[in-house]
């Protein structure tokens, strides 16, 4: 039993220690990353075409403009920034611990699912400057420039002054640096289309810890990782899950495996996870589920982007 135990302890500091190389060789994103582009989209006013494969990145300096559709941008792990039709936004900083935009036209949703205390979002809106400090869901305007904080925090400074906002709560830059509540967020394309990414980014999202899971790439994943068969980046936490802005579900590697056994990669790769005995609900890992067992059932289709009832269930 201890020759067994050490033995397993053994291979478990081998599998750690191996990790790092096994990620080497894994491609991943960076701040500046675009994820996805609809309609007349362009760099520096050069056109942007199709969402087939990993679109350009971003460097500093650089403008993203949306003269007729939407545009998706990384920026650190788990942070998602998506422009409205007839936006502009220039990266102005693309680093991990300083991450600064400056929108120049237009509107544009920010989702922070992920903010570490070492990072540092900020972005720059008419005279002023709105700095992230907590999680949740922003809407940014820059005519007449404002930030709606529909969840988390964010500080504002100008005029030598900071302010500070919070949920239902509005920083606007004229005629003057001023926070007020405000009615409700614009129903409009952006709101909408914002939300439906949101979906779209959830389902992809718990496909990507399944195969990191099931490939034996341990129980996290640091960065942006690449999802082939959704043909987009994916981010997911490390342990544990949580709900989005949204109310989308956010799953580790190690919380999937253990509540959902039925494994579904993408569009074109499918099937059971190779477990032994029963999982969490009683499936059996067995030969490769068919096509008929494709769709939104199963990771990555609608039942995985709302967790509401099943999700609040379960504990962190």
């Amino acid at each position: 039993m201890k020759i067994q135990i050490r033995q397993a302890a053994e291979a478990a500091l081998v599998a750690l220690f191996a990790l790092p190389a096994v990620w080497a060789d894994v491609p991943t994103a960076r701040v500046g990353t675009l994820e996805y582009v609809e309609g007349s989209v362009s760099i520096d006013g050069r056109a942007v075409a199709g969402n087939q494969g990993q679109l350009p990145i971003l460097g500093n300096g650089q403008s993203l403009g949306t003269a007729g559709g939407h545009a998706e941008m990384l920026l650190t792990p788990g942070v998602f920034l998506r422009l409205d039709k007839g936006s502009k936004a220039q990266l102005e900083n693309a680093s991990l611990t300083d991450t600064r935009l400056r929108l120049e036209q237009g509107a544009a949703m920010l989702e922070v699912d992920n903010l570490h205390k070492d990072n540092l979002i900020r972005v720059d809106l008419g005279p002023g400057t709105v700095k992230v400090l907590k999680d949740g869901l922003y809407r940014f305007e820059a005519e007449p420039p404002r930030v709606l904080v529909v969840k988390g925090q964010a500080e504002a400074l100008g005029d030598d002054r900071e302010w500070k906002a919070g949920k239902h709560h509005q920083i606007s830059f004229s005629p003057g640096p001023a926070v007020a509540k405000y009615d409700s967020v614009p129903g409009d394309d952006l709101t909408r289309w914002s939300r439906l990414r949101s979906e779209y980014e959830t389902e992809a999202s718990v496909a990507s810890a399944q195969y990191v899971i099931d490939s034996g790439w341990g129980m996290g994943y640091p960065y942006w990782f690449w999802n082939p068969w959704f043909d987009t980046w994916t981010w997911f936490p490390a342990h544990g899950w949580f709900l989005n802005p949204y109310g989308f579900g956010y799953f580790s590697p190690m919380a999937v495996y253990s509540y959902f056994p039925m494994r579904y990669y993408g569009p074109r790769a499918y099937g059971f996870a190779p477990r032994v005995g029963l999982g969490a609900r009683g499936f059996r890992g067995g030969p490769a589920v068919g096509p008929a067992f494709r769709g939104r059932g199963f990771a990555g289709g609608r039942a995985f982007g709302h967790m509401g009832s099943f999700g609040r269930g379960m504990r962190r």
